[in-house]
């Protein structure tokens, strides 16, 4: 019987006629709405599960109880066992038949056993007769649609229980119960997921603590290498120059190809170390990418038209740049951008040994920035096309190769070109050279 019902039958029996146990219904009524407002106080489980469990033997005159809910393999699971001096009690008591709480939870429906030596003129289960039982009342434990256990309460006193008042009471409390249960398992399920939250947070703060105090180990390793190789070969140049400067006028021509020789392995260790420190950056993470506003040709083009106009010079190579519009702006990292085309320009005039190298800046009808970097070199073959942005990686290869290089200039301008969200493009064709097309986004407005 639900609350509602039971509540109504009340209110019928005190409203048109007066009946012996009237007084009684109501008592039971009144018990009920203070042990439903009790167990509703609380949202901790076990909390709910001894205020309902203690209220039933109280209600029930009862000698002990037991309280199973379904657990995640929707099995049958011992909770709790109280006597009726509110002594908890162990599992190894719950020994009473396990055929009646099975019964009851798969059919949904209430037991209450009078005289359970001799129920209904049968022998009495054996645990039953073992434990001299009299009266048992026990009731599934349901919500909506939902069973989440069983309620059982026995006596080896003989009780009068089969009375509609008694059996519905009972069934009430039950239907009250298994609500609060639900609540306050959901609460839990709740409060299990918050705490497992909260772990994960603290887990995530440690974790990026440490990544940010290896980012920052990286940071301080690459920069102790870029001094420690860089500031030596710095030194030495710098002496070679000053020792040349002193004996150019007492030495003949092929001593000052040493001087020359000199200057350029000092430049291409440089290189090759700057190459070496900006790939480990970008793939530790440690780079730091800041885009600003800032003029493609003042603050980038043209310091390397200057640059390397003169290697141009040195190779007999023609060099030209191209541009409509000096002034056009672009919003990126300044010095990625930078590296994209020192990267593209030193490797048209090394692969270059006659012709020009030209580079053509325009911007398209939606105001991307286009850069075309042209040589007339060896040009690519078809077949290496897919792995020239590929790290370490060179069509030519082995100590007999005729150009020097490490393979990571491509590879880097790749990786600057998607830091900035640019494209890039190349088309060539072996012994005809190459044209490596770089498409910049328009400045946001």
């Amino acid at each position: 019987m639900k609350f509602s019902e039971f509540r109504d039958s009340i209110n019928k029996s005190l409203n048109f006629s007066y009946v012996e146990d009237s007084s009684e219904k109501f008592a039971n009524l009144e018990l009920i709405l203070k042990i439903v407002n009790t167990i509703n106080k609380s949202l901790i489980l076990d909390e709910v599960l001894e205020l309902v469990l203690s209220s039933a033997i109280s209600l029930t005159a009862s000698d002990r109880g037991f309280i199973v809910l379904v657990d995640d393999n929707s099995k049958l699971e011992f909770k709790l066992g109280v006597d009726a001096n509110g002594s908890k009690l162990n599992k190894s008591s719950f020994n009473v038949s396990a055929s009646v709480i099975d019964e009851v939870f798969k059919t949904g429906i209430s037991k209450f056993l009078e005289s359970a030596q001799n129920e209904n003129g049968k022998k009495a289960r054996k645990s039953v007769l073992n434990l001299e039982l009299e009266t048992i009342l026990c009731s599934p434990l349901i919500t909506g649609d939902r069973k989440v256990g069983v309620i059982y309460v026995d006596s080896k006193k003989l009780q009068k229980i089969n009375v509609k008042e008694i059996t519905d009471t009972f069934e009430i409390l039950a239907g009250q119960a298994a609500t609060a249960i639900r609540n306050a398992q959901l609460y839990q399920g709740q409060l299990n997921a918050y705490n497992a939250l909260q772990e994960l947070n603290k887990e995530l703060i440690i974790a990026k603590e440490k990544a940010e105090k290896s980012d920052k180990l990286k940071s301080e390793f690459l920069a102790q290498m870029s001094h420690e190789i860089r500031t030596p070969i710095h030194i030495m140049m710098s002496y070679a120059s000053l020792i040349k400067d002193e004996v150019e006028d007492s030495v003949d021509d092929e001593f000052q190809k040493n001087f020359i020789a000199v200057d350029e392995a000092g430049k291409r260790i440089i290189r090759t170390t700057d190459l070496i420190l900006n790939m480990a950056q970008i793939s530790t993470g440690s780079y730091d990418f800041e885009p600003t506003d800032f003029a493609l040709y003042d603050d980038v083009l043209k310091l390397l038209e200057i640059e390397y106009s003169s290697v141009a010079k040195k190779k007999n190579l023609a060099f030209k740049m191209n541009i409509k519009d000096k002034n056009v702006m672009v919003h990126a990292d300044r010095y990625s951008v930078s590296q994209i085309f020192n990267n593209l320009l030193d490797n048209a005039l090394k692969f270059t040994n006659s012709g020009e190298i030209t580079v053509d800046i325009d911007e398209d009808e939606y105001h991307n920035i286009i850069v075309v970097v042209n040589d007339t070199g060896i040009g690519i073959s078809k077949d290496y096309l897919p792995n020239m942005f590929q790290p370490f990686s060179q069509e030519h290869q082995g100590y007999n190769r005729k150009f020097d290089g490490n393979g990571l200039g491509l590879a880097l301008v790749k990786k600057y070109c998607d830091m900035n969200n640019a494209k890039i493009m190349v088309e060539s064709k072996q012994n005809f050279g190459s044209t490596f097309t770089v498409i910049i986004p328009a400045k946001e407005k």
